[in-house]
């Protein structure tokens, strides 16, 4: 009977850290904010620390397919994805769902070569961004803030402020049957040839 309970016990204990996940924290377990998320499994976390992260394996990040959540330890106000006009945050287009999450970051100075989404971009992709602030970043074409293309994205509670396009949608750009959720959000102070703050065309 206490053989049985010892091993009942320790398969609760795995099942409960598999439907929980792993926490990584940058830069505790891993030095960058990629690798965090390069060494996640679905249903992990990778945890940032605050700070100003610049620099290869802290822009350009890509989820590549993976369902995690990837956040800042004390809010977008304090942890900071500084593009210094080269590449974007985060790229999203390995076909990720809702389950695939960013949240708490402020992602400034984007300004990718492909000219789509300088703070975020959405390709063939639908994630989850919530809590952030994505200000001061430029784009050539669409989504000086958040491009959406081909994506059902939730986009809330986040602060889109300051961003600009040469094209289209200064703050977001939902382009080409996109048709994301976007809720509570603070959009102000973009600026693009069509569509400042939104546009949304098929």
């Amino acid at each position: 009977m206490k053989k049985y309970f010892v091993t009942t016990m320790i398969c609760l204990v795995l099942i409960a850290s598999v439907a929980y996940g792993a926490i990584i924290h940058v830069p505790g377990d891993q030095p960058t904010i990629q690798a965090g998320i390069d060494a996640a499994k679905d249903g992990d976390t990778v945890l940032v620390a605050d700070g100003t992260w610049t620099g290869p394996g802290n822009k350009d990040l890509d989820f590549k397919g993976k369902a995690i959540t990837v956040t800042s330890e004390n809010g977008a106000e304090n942890c900071i994805i500084d593009c210094e006009g080269d590449g974007r945050g985060f790229y999203f287009h390995s076909g990720e769902t809702n389950k695939s999450v960013v949240s708490g970051f402020t992602i400034t100075n984007g300004s990718p070569n492909d000219g789509n989404g300088g703070g975020i971009y959405c390709y063939e992709s639908s994630p989850t961004i919530i809590n952030n602030i994505v200000e001061e970043n430029s784009v050539s074409r669409g989504g000086g803030g958040i491009c959406c293309i081909f994506s059902d994205a939730t986009i809330q509670n986040n602060e889109i402020s300051r961003n600009s396009s040469s094209n289209t949608g200064g703050g977001i750009a939902c382009v080409d049957g996109s048709s994301p959720t976007i809720q509570n959000n603070k959009i102000n102070g973009n600026s693009a040839e069509w569509g400042g703050a939104i546009i949304s065309k098929k």
